[in-house]
Order: C-alpha cells, then structure tokens, then sequence
C-alpha cells in the first residue's frame, strides 16, 4: 500500500487540476473578507475580526472551494488510468482494484490535510495584511486547528462522490459541479434531522462549527445525528471500495492463443 501511495503521490506533479485546488484556497479569505467591503455600509459587521475571518474561511471552504477541489483531483487520479491508457501497465500486477482507490484516496486524504494547513496559513497572512484586530495566539491557533479540521471530515464526506464519478469515464468534472450543488444544500437545511446529519453540514457540526451564524439554523443541531450521518458517509465509502473489487479485477486481458502460420495456411 505504500508504494501505491508514493506512486500516487508522485502523479499529482502532472495534475495541472491541483491549482485550481491551490488558487481557488488561496483566494477564500480575500472573497471572505471582500464581501464585507462590497457590501452596505448599514450592512458591514464593525467588529470584524480574525475569529470570524477563520469561520468565514470554514464556511467557504467547506461549502464550495474545498469539496469542488478534492472531487475533481481525485476523480482525475481514477480517471488517467483509463483515459491516459496506463491501465495496461498495472494489469501486469498483481493488484486489486480496492487496493489501487485505496491508495488514492489516502492521497486525496493527504492533500485535504495539506490543504486545511496551506488555507490556515493564508488566511493568518490574509489577517496580517488586513490589520484585523484578534490576531492572539490563542485565536490563530484555534482558528488553524478548525481549518484543518473541517478539511479533515469534508474530505470524507467527498470520498463517496470521488469514487462514483472517478470510476465514470470523463465524468469527474460533472462530480465537481454535483459537489458544488451537495455543498451548496447546507444553506437549505436550517432545522430538523438535515441540520445535523446531511452529510455536509455534519462535517462542520463536529469541529464546533456555529452554524447560525451562516446558514441561520434556528435550532441548535444534534452532535449524535451528525456523528451517524457521517458515519454513514463513511461507510458507503468503504462498500463502494468494496464492491468494486468485485466489478472489476487488475487482470491481465487473456488472449487466444494464435494458430501456426502453417495450419493458416494450408486451410487457406
């Protein structure tokens, strides 16, 4: 498993896709603070600070730019297999298909954690640029720690939809835009059993994210219903892992074996 995840790992330097990933993290906590700029001055929160800089970017990244980013690069390391034609080279190793996504999910999991701590950073630098007052250890700290944490339980969530559209020929790009739309969703579920355990939304709820403050919950959800919808989550990503061992194994393709050139050719 590990050489499979040094392979896998080696790979994304030809994934162009990763800066998307890379641009989209970057540029959250200038949109998040922009808004309060481009909006009514009636409107503006006078006591913006580092704290809600950090669950702004938490928002942001859980709701569109961070689940956008991980479909789309993992749906493209499943899909180059078969579109890039390097199917046939693994077909010579004795190799299992659940071993092979594993293995790219447990890069896709790396890059999530690299990319809560790369977000985290940006938006300290972002603050620090700002003069947002807030800017304590305690709260950098706190506020790195929820980044990382929510990119942690956003990139399971994501595992799901990156094995679905991975393993579709093509379509992993379409898995971003039906990502974008399942992120999106959390706006909607403002009390009820959606609240705490869509998917999405219990990503957030278990790093202690204040959901009031962004989707307007107008009840506090339920930290049990959202361990079950995410374990839930977690578990149609193993059987999906699972079942496609049995849809499909890396076997070298048989081949019929060719006829002497002499017995063609007497029957001809």
């Amino acid at each position: 498993m590990l050489s499979i995840v040094r392979s896998e790992w080696a790979k994304l330097r030809r994934c162009q896709i990763l800066l998307v990933g890379v641009v989209a993290l970057a540029l959250c906590p200038l949109v998040q603070y922009g808004t309060q700029l481009v909006i009514e001055p009636a409107q503006r929160d006078p006591d913006f600070n580092m704290a809600k800089l950090f669950s702004a970017v938490v928002w942001g990244n859980t709701q569109i730019f961070l689940p956008i980013s991980l479909v789309m690069i993992g749906g493209w390391l499943i899909d180059r297999e078969t579109n890039q034609d390097t199917m046939k080279n693994l077909v010579t190793v004795p190799l299992s298909m659940p071993a092979l996504l594993g293995g790219k999910l447990i890069v896709v999991a790396g890059l999530a954690g690299g990319f809560g701590l790369y977000s985290g950073a940006v938006t300290v630098a972002a603050g620090a640029v700002f003069g947002l007052p807030g800017m304590s250890l305690p709260a950098v700290l706190g506020g790195c720690g929820q980044i990382f944490a929510a990119a942690l339980t956003t990139c399971v969530v994501c595992l799901p939809l990156v094995l679905i559209f991975g393993q579709i020929p093509g379509a992993y790009l379409a898995g971003s835009i039906a990502t974008f739309f399942g992120g999106y969703c959390i706006l909607f579920f403002k009390s009820g059993v959606l609240l705490s355990a869509y998917p999405f939304s219990a990503a957030l709820v278990l790093v202690g994210f204040d959901m009031a403050s962004y989707n307007g919950a107008l009840e506090a959800p339920n930290p049990l219903l959202s361990l079950a919808g995410f374990g839930a989550t977690a578990a149609l990503a193993v059987l999906l892992l699972a079942l496609s061992g049995r849809q499909r194994e890396l076997r070298a393709p048989r081949r019929k074996a060719r006829r002497p050139a002499s017995r063609r050719m007497a029957r001809r």
